[in-house]
């Protein structure tokens, strides 16, 4: 336990983010990385997100390795935020499973979502969810 009343991490300092904490930051960064097994091998892409309805959701190309990879698979998803002129900085990650969004009118409510790919190319029509099994954060300083 930190002076601050605060929970730490007893191996690392850092400290243990609130759920209301971790929330805060998957509501308020644009981009995160999926983390998700391809061809045998660990990959991290970062996407442009949104949390929405207590999940991760994100655009992905037809049939694009990553959206073949996330298809209700168990993936990660991590964001963070860091401050160079305080170095203080947080970190979420997400352990869950990935699948398609077939249904035409959870799909309808995600277009209201604003999420329009940073990257440029083709328009990515296919949308991703991620739902959690398990949501961790930390935070230095």
């Amino acid at each position: 336990m930190s002076s601050s009343g605060e929970n730490q991490d007893e191996r690392t300092g850092l400290i243990i983010m609130t759920d209301d904490e971790c929330v805060e930051l998957l509501e308020s960064t644009p981009i995160g990385r999926v983390v998700f097994i391809a061809d045998g091998s660990p990959v991290a892409l970062p996407v442009n997100y949104r949390w929405f309805e207590d999940s991760v959701v994100f655009r992905a190309l037809d049939g694009s390795k990553l959206h073949a990879a996330a298809l209700e698979s168990p993936v990660g998803f991590e964001v963070d935020r860091w401050n160079e002129n305080d170095r203080s900085g947080a970190s979420v990650l997400i352990k869950g499973l990935a699948a398609e969004v077939t249904d035409w009118a959870e799909k309808a409510q995600l277009e209201e979502q604003n999420v329009v790919p940073w990257a440029g190319g083709p328009w990515r029509q296919a949308w991703v969810r991620i739902t959690p099994d398990q949501i961790t954060g930390r935070r230095l300083g």
